[in-house]
């Protein structure tokens, strides 16, 4: 069924159309129900032994990756058991070590061949160190290395783009734990399985139903570019990233380096090709955070094409929430009011929050021989008397104006 619902997610354009989309395929990914992850738990000091993971923990781990690559219009890939293999020594190597390092060193105790397999698997992985372990840590490095959160991480995200390099076709996964109680994941990134991978460009967030809980204001925005259409040494890109309902509008001319916020255009190897990258400073704008309902306008301008012309692109991300956003209240504009008869009132309906699933709204009089309202909350007094107008949300939350028209 998951695989399905996430080629239905690839077959429209790398996008889940719609907010039930999403969430159908949301519930329908792996969820892992056991106590740990591990099926053997490795050994971090010598004599070193790799241990294993528990398959289902392994299959959650990849369902996500699946499910994060089908929302930016990538295909699925697979486990191997060849990289699962050096990924497992791999992240023992690190634990050994107690700390995070592409390059990582022999210890002195470890077998030659044990640190070979771990040591390519450290080179060719996307790695992190966690302060806590649990059963769904191996989902939860996932959706880490697609956030790709951190400073250092910023000017490159180089996890994301190798998490969402489109010629991936398999990948395997590692985990141990330090002596100090560190978590070690990794996730195999090198693989080059499928060399003839179409693509265009890879955007993230990715257009139509995104999920909100994967996007914060302190995380960067990027546009993956393959470098067989896109000319990026002579462009002069520019980015413009708009949200109309709350008057947002940021401007970044990134092969500068300049605009409101961070942004760059990073040409380093990681994942397909370079990487337009933008970050809004969001200080002094009211903002708090990315919440349902937002609309973002993505327009990436400037783009030299191979063989001569330029273009542009130009998308829109419906944050959406995985879960269903129920309204808690709706509040009035006021909450009483006396009118002569033909006096009118523009009664307004705030709903809480904001960010519900439906924000609509129903109104209704209790007398409209006194006092009518229209559907959009337009009092109109017809004669002398009391009656209440109604605003009622789609759940049966209300709010009440109680009209009296004198003569």
């Amino acid at each position: 069924m998951l695989t399905a619902l996430l080629s239905a997610c690839f077959l429209s354009a790398g996008a889940c159309g719609s907010r039930e989309e999403l969430r159908e395929a949301f519930r329908a990914l792996t969820e892992f129900d056991g106590d740990t992850p591990y099926a053997e738990v490795p050994r971090t000091q010598a004599p070193y032994g790799a241990g294993g993971l528990d398959e289902g923990a392994m299959n959650e781990a990849l369902d996500w990756l699946n499910f994060l690559r089908a929302l930016a219009g990538l295909e699925p890939v697979e486990r191997s058991r060849i990289y699962d293999y050096q990924c497992q020594r791999g992240a023992v190597l690190l634990a050994a070590l107690d700390h995070v390092d592409h390059n990582a060193p022999q210890p002195q105790d470890m077998d030659q061949n044990f640190y070979d397999s771990a040591h390519l698997a450290t080179t060719s992985s996307n790695i992190a160190r966690f302060n806590w372990m649990r059963a769904s840590i191996l989902r939860e490095g996932i959706v880490y290395f697609a956030r790709d959160d951190g400073e250092a991480n910023l000017p490159v995200l180089g996890h994301r783009r190798w998490l969402l390099n489109p010629y991936m076709n398999a990948t395997g996964f590692g985990l141990a734990n330090s002596e100090s109680g560190m978590s070690y994941v990794a996730m195999y990134a090198h693989d080059q399985g499928r060399p003839n991978a179409e693509w265009s460009e890879v955007c993230w967030p990715s257009a139509g139903a995104f999920p909100v809980e994967l996007m914060h204001s302190h995380l960067a925005w990027s546009v993956s570019l393959n470098p067989e259409r896109y000319d990026v040494e002579n462009s002069r890109i520019r980015v413009e990233l708009a949200e109309e309902r709350f008057g947002l509008r940021f401007s970044f001319d990134c092969s500068a380096g300049e605009g409101d916020g961070f942004c760059t255009v990073s040409t380093e190897l990681y994942g397909a090709g370079p990487c337009v990258i933008f970050r809004p400073d969001f200080d002094g704008s009211g903002f708090t955070d990315y919440l349902q309902n937002q609309r973002w306008q993505v327009t990436v301008s400037g783009l030299a094409l191979r063989g001569g012309g330029e273009t542009s692109l130009a998308y829109e991300v419906d944050m959406t929430s995985l879960y269903v956003q129920e309204v808690a209240n709706i509040e009035l504009s006021a909450l009483e009011a006396e009118l002569s008869p033909g006096d009118t009132l523009a009664l307004s309906a705030d709903v809480i929050p904001s960010y519900a699933d439906d924000l609509s709204v129903t109104w209704q009089s209790s007398d409209p021989a006194v006092a009518t309202v229209d559907g959009c909350g337009l009092v109109t007094a017809v004669a002398p008397g009391a009656c209440e107008i109604t605003a009622r949300s789609a759940n049966g939350r209300y709010d009440r104006c109680a009209i009296r028209v004198t003569g």
